[in-house]
């Protein structure tokens, strides 16, 4: 360990930190199984134990299950540190006496955003008696919401830290607290000042990969990977790796919209594999329905992604990979720095920590999005009420973020029909993955803030908050269209243009199918309401407004309904020059 360095003590549990094995639980009410939080948590603590230069390192631990836990995984790990290395485990119910009387490590990282109860705690000893640090994955719960909030009224310190994945992440992070002190100055009569909301570092470190694990296949290896998936010499491979939730990950209707196109321009077979899990199998059903109507050309292969072979080998099988994800619940993408590790090329939607990770047009392609400013405007309202559940609030946000599907056809269709652009992209993702994601990197990154905090710890210096002025929903949680503006390529609103895209046989065909007929309570879906808004463009936003409210629709209904139609091809925006 450097000089001046903290003792670090990981607060550690298993769900936090451990991949679920074994087959997939189905639900109705949402995910479960392997998750991403969890994939990217196991691979942090390997990368931790293997390249982080610790001499002592301790765990905070709830229960006797997790202190077994995280010993097995510490003697599991290769011995490559030339000097000894020791764990100790403290539980929860002995903070106290490990904290305040005699610190044994003077910096708590936490696999979410910190704590407030351990700032609370933290009074009894003083600002200084150690520094806390957290990492941010999902951040639209209202758990993980309360959590970002307490940044702002909980007695957190100059010395604690925040690591934001993306800088979508950070911006949505600095929304939410700013709305929130605003909110604290206004009632309260404060002068809004210049300063920052939050006290709190807000530091930007990715997560990491293995690009020993992930990494391009040797020709045997292609070969009897492709063999194992019964993929023709000829056949393209498109890969998507991970979750299958059309609501709370990635709509698949702009993958099979591209896929489907680019079968027809570039006419060379093309093949999607779809290696992941779903939550039950009416999403499971819903996927293959898709598959069938909107790419009826095109040969998908639905993959368990939870089986260990299927797991390692898809990635030596593919020739490209491909996440448009339109969720609100993803922050950085790590299937994204998998594949570029891999040497796959990646076609990704340009949205929150994924437009961090493809550099476009050299190891892939963002492919545009959009959200409609009013169609979610009461989401985090109802939420915070209890009206909507999570599940829907996601559901709704996802129906009014458009992945532009014709930008994704046209980025699939010329890399199926390049197969030197191909490698060349893969080329140039497997260097960036090597220079800005390996997890010797990242540790060494997180190492260098940790030294940090600590020299902010034992100066024990005190700086105040900043505001951040207006606010959009409530101050508890910014609407998402606030909280998430640092997501998308653009905002949509009132002075912008649509252009007629859609006809009766599409509308038809969306309104039938239910992948794309999801939340259909939040917007219009009287066919002859739609067809006269694309029978009304061109025309700006604002119009259509009009058109709207001289129907009798409520504004934020016209809203989502025009996120709608932007998301599933009916309509298009015109681009900004």
């Amino acid at each position: 360990m450097t000089a001046g360095a903290p003792a670090v003590a990981l607060l550690y549990d298993d769900d936090a930190f451990q991949e679920r094995s074994g087959p997939i639980a189905r639900t109705s009410t949402g995910p479960s199984g392997l998750m991403g939080r969890q994939v990217a948590g196991r691979a942090f603590l390997d990368a931790y134990l293997r390249h982080g230069t610790w001499s002592e390192m301790h765990a905070l631990i709830r229960d006797h299950a997790s202190a077994e836990s995280i010993t097995r995984t510490w003697r599991a790990q290769p011995r490559t540190s030339p000097n000894p290395r020791r764990l100790h485990i403290h539980s929860i119910n002995d903070f106290h006496e490990t904290f305040f009387r005699s610190p044994r490590a003077t910096l708590i990282h936490a696999p979410q955003p910190p704590d407030p109860a351990f700032a609370w705690a933290r009074q009894q000893a003083g600002p200084g008696a150690f520094a806390l640090s957290g990492v941010t994955h999902t951040l639209c719960s209202l758990e993980a919401v309360a959590l970002l909030r307490s940044l702002v009224d909980a007695p957190f310190e100059p010395c604690d830290a925040l690591v934001c994945t993306s800088r979508a992440v950070e911006a949505m992070v600095r929304a939410v607290t700013g709305t929130y002190a605003a909110f604290l100055s206004e009632r309260f009569g404060v002068k809004e000042s210049s300063r920052q909301a939050t006290p709190v570092r807000l530091e930007i470190i990715p997560l990491g990969v293995d690009t020993e694990r992930f990494r391009p296949a040797t020709v045997e290896e292609r070969g009897e990977a492709r063999a194992l998936f019964g993929l023709a010499e000829d056949e393209v491979a498109v890969l998507f790796v991970g979750r299958l939730s059309h609501h709370a990950k990635a709509h698949p209707y702009p993958l099979y919209h591209a896929a489907e196109q680019a079968s027809v321009t570039v006419g060379r077979p093309l093949r999607l594999l779809l290696a992941g899990w779903t939550a039950n199998e009416a999403v499971r059903a819903a996927f293959v329905e898709g598959a069938r109507t909107f790419a009826p050309n095109v040969r998908t292969d639905f993959l368990d992604g939870t089986e260990p072979v299927t797991r390692r080998s898809v990635w030596h099988a593919a020739d490209l990979f491909v996440s448009l994800s339109d969720n609100v619940q993803e922050t950085f993408g790590l299937s994204v720095v998998e594949a570029m590790a891999s040497g796959l090329p990646v076609i990704a939607s340009d949205w929150d920590g994924y437009r961090d990770l493809v550099v476009d047009g050299e190891t892939g392609f963002l492919v545009p999005t959009a959200i409609v400013a009013g169609a979610t405007a009461d989401a985090t309202a109802r939420l915070l009420l209890g009206s909507l559940n999570y599940d829907h609030f996601l559901a709704e946000c996802s129906q009014s973020t458009a992945v532009d599907p014709n930008a994704a056809a046209s980025a699939l269709s010329r890399l199926v029909a390049d197969e030197s652009l191909r490698r060349r992209m893969g080329d140039a993702g497997r260097r960036r993955a090597l220079e800005q994601f390996a997890w010797p990197r990242i540790i060494r990154l997180y190492e260098s803030l940790w030294n940090e905090q600590e020299t902010e710890r034992r100066a024990r210096s005190v700086r105040g908050n900043s505001v951040a002025i207006g606010r959009d929903g409530p101050a508890a949680y910014p609407s998402p269209e606030r909280s998430f503006a640092g997501y998308p390529s653009r905002v949509v609103d009132a002075t912008d243009v649509v252009e007629p895209a859609g006809d009766l046989v599409a509308l038809e065909r969306l309104l039938a199918t239910p992948l794309t007929h999801h939340a259909a309570g939040r917007r219009v879906s009287d066919p002859q309401l739609i067809l006269a808004a694309i029978e009304r463009a061109p025309c700006t936003v604002a119009e259509l407004d009009q058109e709207w409210a001289a129907a009798g629709i409520p504004f934020d209904i016209g809203r989502s309904t025009l996120a709608w139609m932007l998301k599933y091809g009916l309509l298009h925006l015109r681009p900004v020059p």
